[in-house]
C-alpha cells in the first residue's frame, strides 16, 4: 500500500484546483475573476465541458462547486508557466524525500518540460486541461497531500516520514536524508489572505449551502475541509456524463484536512477506477478524519464533544451453582465434593460513563 502511495503517477483531477487557486490568487487573477458557467466554454476553437451548469461562479464558490469552466478560464488567463511555478513551489513534479525506496517525481508540464521531453513547443490551448488536473499533470498521493497540508499551514511543507525522526538515532536520520533526496522541509511564502481564502473555500466543499461536492460527508462539530477529484483516465472530451467502465473508469480522489488552518491531520484517498470522488473516496476520508478527531477528544477527556454513547452492549459468561438438591440420607466422599457449576452467558447494556 505504501508503495502505491509513493509510486502512483496519476492525474489528480479536480483536486489540482487547490493548486490552481493558489496560482490564481498569488498572481492577482482570481480575486476578481467571475465566470458564468453554462456547462462549459470554448477556448482556442474547442469546447471544454463542465459536469453541470453552475451559473455565476467566483473564487469562493469555484472549489466547493468544483466548476471546471471557472478553472478553464483561470488557466487561460494564467498560462502554463505561472501554473507550473506555483505547482513546483508546493512540491509537485519532484520527490518529497519520504524515507521509502522507489518514490517517483511525477510530472508538472511546462514549456521547458515539453521541449525537453518531446522536442516540441508548448501551445497555449494545452493549459486548459491542466487547469482541472488533466493533460500531462501526474502526481502521487503523497505529493498531493503534502502540498495541500503545506498550503493549509501557511506555506510550511514538511518532509513526510514513515517513522518520526526523533524515534531513530541521529546517524539513521542523516542516512534517510542522504538516501532519499527530495524537496524536504520547505517554507513557501504564501500571502496570509491567499491561504485563508483557499482553506475557507475547501471548507465550503463540505457545505451544502455552498453547493459543496462533498456535502454528503459533512461532519458535525468538526472543522473539516477538503476537495473531491474525479480524474478521467481516457479522454476528458468524452464529457463528464460518462466516467467509463473497468480499466477506463475514472479515478476517484479526495484530500481532506482538519482543522482547515494549521491542520492536525491531512488525509488523501485514491480509489483507482472508483468513479466520482464524492461517492467513493470522500466517505472513506471522512471516516478517517472523524475517528482521529474522536480519539483526540477522548484523550483530552473532552467527552462532551467526543462520540461517547450513553450505553454500550457487553457480552458476559458466568457460572452459577446448581439448583439446591435434597440432602442425601448417607454422606459419601462424592457428595462432599463441590458439584459442577452451571455455565451461562448473555448480552447486557450498561451505562458508558
Amino acid at each position: 500500500m505504501l508503495d502505491k502511495v509513493i509510486q502512483a503517477q496519476l492525474a489528480p483531477g479536480s483536486t489540482f484546483k487547490i493548486i490552481m487557486s493558489l496560482a490564481g490568487l498569488e498572481n492577482g487573477v482570481a480575486q476578481n475573476l467571475k465566470v458564468v458557467c453554462n456547462g462549459g466554454a470554448t477556448f482556442f476553437g474547442r469546447f471544454f465541458g463542465c459536469d453541470k451548469r453552475h451559473g455565476p461562479v467566483d473564487i469562493m464558490h469555484a472549489i466547493p462547486m468544483s466548476c471546471d469552466t471557472y478553472y478553464y478560464t483561470l488557466a487561460e488567463r494564467l498560462g502554463i508557466e505561472k501554473i507550473a511555478y506555483w505547482a513546483h513551489k508546493v512540491g509537485l513534479g519532484q520527490k518529497t524525500g519520504i524515507d521509502l525506496p522507489g518514490e517517483v517525481s511525477g510530472t508538472m508540464p511546462s514549456e521547458e518540460w515539453k521541449m525537453k521531453t518531446f522536442h516540441e513547443k508548448w501551445y497555449a490551448g494545452e493549459a486548459i486541461s491542466v487547469g482541472i488536473g488533466q493533460g500531462a499533470v501526474a502526481v502521487s498521493p503523497i505529493q498531493l497531500v503534502r502540498a495541500v497540508a503545506g498550503i493549509a499551514s501557511g506555506g510550511a511543507l514538511k518532509r513526510p516520514h514513515v517513522v518520526e525522526p526523533d524515534q531513530v538515532p541521529a546517524e539513521y536520520r542523516q542516512a534517510m536524508n542522504d538516501s532519499y533526496p527530495g524537496s524536504g522541509d520547505v517554507q513557501v511564502p504564501i500571502d496570509t489572505a491567499v491561504w485563508q481564502t483557499i482553506t475557507d473555500s475547501m471548507a465550503g466543499a463540505l457545505d451544502p449551502h455552498m453547493g459543496g461536492t462533498a456535502s454528503a460527508v459533512r461532519l458535525e462539530n468538526i472543522d473539516f475541509a477538503g476537495k473531491t477529484g474525479t480524474a478521467q483516465v481516457v479522454n476528458h472530451s468524452a464529457g463528464m456524463k460518462s466516467l467509463g467502465v473497468g480499466a477506463e473508469r475514472a479515478n476517484a480522489w479526495f484530500v481532506g484536512i482538519t482543522p482547515r488552518r494549521n491542520p492536525d491531520i491531512a488525509v488523501v484517498v485514491l480509489v483507482e477506477h472508483g468513479g466520482w470522488g464524492a461517492l467513493t473516496s470522500a466517505p472513506l476520508a471522512a471516516r478517517i478524519i472523524e475517528t482521529f478527531v474522536d480519539k483526540q477528544r477522548r484523550l483530552n477527556n473532552n467527552l462532551e464533544e467526543a462520540k461517547v454513547p450513553s450505553k454500550v452492549e457487553v457480552g458476559a459468561v458466568w457460572s452459577e451453582k446448581p439448583e439446591g438438591k435434597a440432602s442425601p440420607d448417607k454422606t459419601t466422599t462424592a457428595v462432599v465434593k463441590d458439584p459442577i457449576p452451571a455455565m451461562k452467558g448473555g448480552h447486557f447494556t450498561v451505562p458508558a460513563q
